[in-house]
């Protein structure tokens, strides 16, 4: 239903039925984007028009296959279930809204199953917590097997959102997750709680890593975060940490390209002409990527005075 290349166009809204649903940066908006620049930029009017070419029925379907109306099977008592619209009560408005994850509800173990479904190949696995048993001398007596669960999207799908994902943290709104060294993946999330227009949000972020040959998968939740609430921003660092201990404790060493002598340090372009911000990132031997429409930078990637490599690909973003 979708190429990755495919062009889609956000004035900062998306008309659905006789609803204007507004995307996160209205009155502001992305312009012209690909699939992929959608997702890094987390653009709801992409997530909209995607869902309205697959259509209420395709949809739902999906969010069945995904495990979203079921109990994960965890090793644990008392597991919730989604709740989730009947299908013949997804109209114009509830398939728009569900396909940036608003309108329906689901626990974060469900997300996790499902998200672990989109990058290992496509397999809905059962989580279990017992990997082995041990005697009291410390040798293995057991371990546990589990079956690889029904596939419910193809390998090759897989591969794509992986490396779609992976650019989410190297290039998108998932970038305060970045770890120079290590391939990350993930998407920001950002859910308005109820009752609407509160101001209170859950700010979110689930990663993987490797990107390329997933071992862990993690999911920050931040419940009604104070001034700034977005899932990247509040999330994000706290994702860095995180995967800063875990991924040396799991033995995952960085990559050889992440562990090159660092030459420079990331110039501070905030609030400069498009033009000599362009010149100064460039005679620091930076490949410039430009985000947004206008004349004047209002944010940049890396974060100015990092630590960074020659070829390092940096983002600004313009209005």
């Amino acid at each position: 239903m979708v190429s990755i290349n495919d062009n889609f166009h956000c004035n900062g809204a998306y008309v659905a039925g006789d609803r204007t649903i507004k995307c996160w940066r209205y009155p502001r908006s992305h312009g012209s984007e690909t699939f992929v620049q959608g997702v890094q930029n987390s653009c709801n009017p992409v997530f909209m028009a995607v869902a309205e070419r697959l259509g209420a029925d395709r949809f739902y379907d999906y969010m069945v296959k995904f495990g979203f109306t079921e109990k994960t099977g965890v090793d644990l008592n008392g597991e919730a279930v989604g709740i989730i619209h009947k299908k013949e009560n997804i109209g114009p408005v509830e398939l728009a809204t569900m396909s940036f994850g608003q309108s329906f509800q689901i626990t974060p173990l469900q997300l996790l199953r499902a998200a672990s479904a989109v990058v290992n190949g496509g397999y809905l696995i059962t989580p279990h917590f017992a990997v082995k048993t041990v005697d009291e001398n410390g040798n293995t007596a057991k371990v546990f097997e589990y079956e690889k669960g029904e596939q419910v999207i193809s390998e090759e799908t897989s591969a794509i959102m992986r490396d779609i994902l992976e650019s989410v943290v190297s290039e998108g709104t998932g970038n305060k997750t970045y770890i120079p060294g290590y391939k990350i993946g993930g998407k920001t999330a950002t859910s308005e709680k109820l009752p609407r227009r509160s101001g209170k949000y859950i700010a979110s972020f689930m990663s993987f890593a490797p990107a390329d040959e997933p071992q862990v998968m993690c999911l920050v939740l931040i419940d009604e975060p104070k001034g700034v609430y977005y899932g990247g921003t509040v999330a994000g660092p706290v994702m860095k940490e995180l995967l800063s201990n875990i991924l040396p404790y799991m033995g995952i060493e960085r990559d050889a390209e992440g562990t090159e002598e660092i030459f420079t340090l990331m110039p501070d372009v905030n609030g400069m002409n498009l033009k000599d911000a362009e010149k100064i990132l460039k005679q620091n031997g930076l490949d410039v990527q430009i985000r947004g429409q206008g004349e004047t930078v209002y944010g940049q990637f890396p974060p100015a005075d990092e630590k960074i490599n020659a070829g390092t690909k940096a983002i600004i973003y313009i209005k």
